[in-house]
């Protein structure tokens, strides 16, 4: 989790579950890895429809772009469900950069990383990160073979990092994916932690300038979990009437012109809006 207050997207594992094109479904989910990089969200929560439970793609889509691009062979494993991601467009994020020559990293600059090889504390640690040859790694800690970490360039001759908690940088690294077995007690964690939770819903209050400020996210003050539905069903069939009370439901289409707004759509535009919120950040 980056040092930015935590926003999350919740979908359904049933969000493919309108077509059985393992293409089609593929393009699906990179559209809700695009909208959670374009605004900045850090954390895509994919919660359980009974009906339909395609988590398994989701995940695994969702972590392949956002693992960068360098990382990708050591990380993801080759499977058949990764068969159309060559047509995904890239995340462009400043944890996926074009940048593969060693003599342009500067002093101070992140990478992600992988450990390469670990063979303890007298010959070091050696990551991956990027360029044309592994690097040392700076670290009194034991790493394993395979780990992914977040490292800071301290040395330029010769060339070298250091481990650093991804709360160290200051700007937007990509979101993590997990899978939920129950929306209800994964927003009932969250609302414990501090955070907002608005419902996306045709049934919601239609957004508003003064909507916007009642909810109290402008300037990223407050975590943020913004919920969808399924293709089938909306938002309040997965939560009990107790909960649909404590939570904010809105409706950020309020004049639609379609008889149904796919999820994928619906996730743009609601961050869209949503974003005018954080003009203040």
């Amino acid at each position: 989790m980056t040092g930015q207050r935590e926003r999350a997207i919740y979908i359904p594992s049933s969000l493919t579950m309108e077509s059985r094109d393992l293409r089609v479904n593929t393009l699906k989910i990179g559209q809700i890895a695009r909208a959670a990089a374009v605004f900045q969200y850090n954390r895509i929560v994919i919660y359980r429809d009974q009906q339909h439970n395609d988590s398994r793609l989701i995940s695994l889509v969702l972590r392949y772009m956002e693992t960068p691009q360098y990382l990708r062979k050591a990380l993801i494993p080759r499977r058949e469900e990764l068969r159309h991601v060559g047509m995904l467009p890239p995340l462009r994020t400043a944890h996926h950069p074009t940048n593969s020559k060693s003599e342009s990293l500067k002093i101070g600059e992140f990478r992600v990383g992988v450990v390469v090889e670990s063979v303890g504390s007298d010959s070091g640690v050696w990551v991956e990160i990027g360029i044309n040859r592994p690097i040392p790694l700076r670290t009194e800690s034991r790493y394993s073979v395979g780990q992914r970490l977040n490292v800071r360039i301290f040395s330029q001759q010769p060339l070298a990092a250091e481990p650093v908690d991804q709360k160290e940088i200051p700007v937007y690294w990509g979101y993590e994916t997990e899978i939920a077995e129950s929306l209800e007690g994964s927003l009932a964690s969250f609302s414990e932690r501090g955070g907002r939770v608005a419902l996306a819903s045709r049934r919601g209050k239609s957004i508003t300038p003064e909507l916007l400020s009642q909810m109290d996210v402008a300037g990223g003050k407050r975590n943020l979990a913004v919920v969808f539905g399924s293709p089938a069903r909306g938002v309040d069939a997965f939560l009990s009437e107790q909960s649909m009370d404590r939570y904010e439901m809105i409706n950020t289409i309020p004049h639609q012109g379609t008889e149904t707004v796919r999820v994928e759509e619906a996730v743009f535009a609601t961050l869209a809006i949503l974003n005018l919120a954080r003009l203040e950040d």
